[in-house]
């Protein structure tokens, strides 16, 4: 059994956010519901990379976070498309959306709304500012955000590169990924709620409040100190970080007064042991221009596997810094699950990224359901939860309101 066994999300999503958090969910056993719009159907269906196999081509965000959804076309913009998904709410116990604040506003799509359809529904937004209807938006409410403009506002970019350089961005889409994961678990504390209460629940998470959340630590020593804490350095240790091995790169991370001593023990520094301004935390911070040089020339000249070894006999954090071959061929990898293996009906196998959660008495599956076909489950949906017969079906599809997947034509990269 899987903890969310049971449970039925009904996703109004586009783009990854949206997509990986209601992934996260169906991994984790929910059953989604996935609603496109006409015309080719979630944006993450046509943005790239692509990749070919023998019958047709997909996007990588298909194959990534699309597997073991049903995909129902529904023409939110049409009144009977909108009766029909609001029918679909009275049978779902969560509705799951990123959409923007504005265009559910348009739609008439709201917690009120929602609520009516079914008393006991958990509505659950994403969105880059929030919606206002838990807690006020704000001045940024219905701006539009990416990933990298959540980041930037929440200072992530000024914490990467060098000191006076210009803001870096470290490529991982964190705004999407945190802020889903989040929006996930307030789901499942929403719907443990219910389960006390019987009644809907209401839970927003935006996306500029999961970028200041993970700013905590920088934020809190710029709170305290008063100062600017080091871009792409620690503010709270020394020596702590990338070093050069003579073929490759380690990360050292010397944390604490305990760590410290054994580390020069394992350097074979003892008279730093006797520097006063080595003795904190802080001051190893303060004087590490002073201290790090000299590590770099001791670790250069020596195997990453050999550092490796000094310093996990010293018991001093340590590890080699991996690239994406290394981290696809390590057996830490393997012997976790953490890649599994998709074999998709159109592109043939393909690899993807497994789950970081572990749960006792849960079977973990070996690979992914294949990415869905816009439009494929349409008709089995309003056949088997809704009760319509063929003929309400067909006249739902001629007056534009849903659409069936013989009817949608996939525009992948096309």
């Amino acid at each position: 059994m899987r903890p969310l066994d049971g449970i039925r999300v009904l996703a109004l999503e586009n783009y990854y956010a949206g997509n990986y958090g209601s992934h996260l969910m169906r991994r984790f056993g929910a059953e989604i519901i996935k609603v496109e719009m006409p015309g080719g159907g979630d944006v993450l269906h046509n943005v790239g990379p692509f990749t070919d196999g023998p019958n047709g081509r997909r996007s990588i965000g298909e194959i990534r976070v699309m597997g073991g959804k049903k995909s129902v076309v529904i023409n939110l913009k049409n009144p009977d498309g909108r009766a029909i998904l609001m029918r679909l709410v009275s049978v779902c116990d969560v509705v799951w959306t990123n959409m923007k604040p504005a265009s559910l506003r348009r739609l008439g799509i709201d917690f009120e709304s929602l609520k009516e359809a079914n008393p006991q529904i958990v509505y659950g937004s994403m969105s880059g500012f929030g919606h206002d209807d838990v807690y006020p938006s704000g001045p940024y409410g219905d701006l539009t955000a990416f990933d990298i403009i959540a980041q930037g506002m929440a200072g992530l970019q000024f914490r990467t590169g060098t000191t006076d350089g210009k803001p870096g961005y470290n490529g991982l889409a964190l705004g999407d990924q945190v802020t889903a994961i989040l929006a996930v678990l307030g789901i499942v504390l929403a719907l443990y709620r219910r389960t006390h209460t019987h009644e809907a629940q209401r839970v927003d998470v935006a996306m500029h409040d999961a970028m200041v959340t993970l700013m905590e630590l920088p934020l809190g020593f710029y709170l305290v100190t008063g100062k600017l804490p080091p871009r792409g350095r620690s503010s709270t240790s020394a020596p702590f970080g990338a070093f050069p091995s003579s073929d490759g790169w380690v990360n050292l991370g010397v944390g604490g007064n305990p760590v410290w001593q054994r580390f020069c023990v394992a350097v074979d520094r003892l008279d730093w042991l006797e520097v006063d301004d080595f003795k904190s935390s802080q001051g190893r911070i303060a004087h590490r221009d002073e201290i790090e040089p000299w590590i770099a020339e001791w670790t250069a000249v020596r195997s990453t596997d050999e550092l490796v070894a000094i310093m996990r006999e010293h018991q001093i954090p340590c590890a080699p810094i991996l690239d994406m071959p290394e981290v696809v061929a390590s057996p830490q990898v393997a012997a976790r699950d953490m890649l599994l293996t998709v074999n998709d009906p159109v592109v043939g196998e393909r690899r993807v990224v497994g789950d970081p959660i572990k749960i006792g008495g849960m079977t973990y599956p070996e690979a992914d359901p294949p990415a869905l076909e816009v439009g494929q489950d349409t008709e089995a949906v309003l056949r088997d939860l809704l009760d319509l017969a063929p003929d309400e079906i067909e006249a739902l599809e001629v007056s534009e309101a849903i659409s069936t997947g013989t009817k949608e034509v996939r525009q992948t990269g096309r």
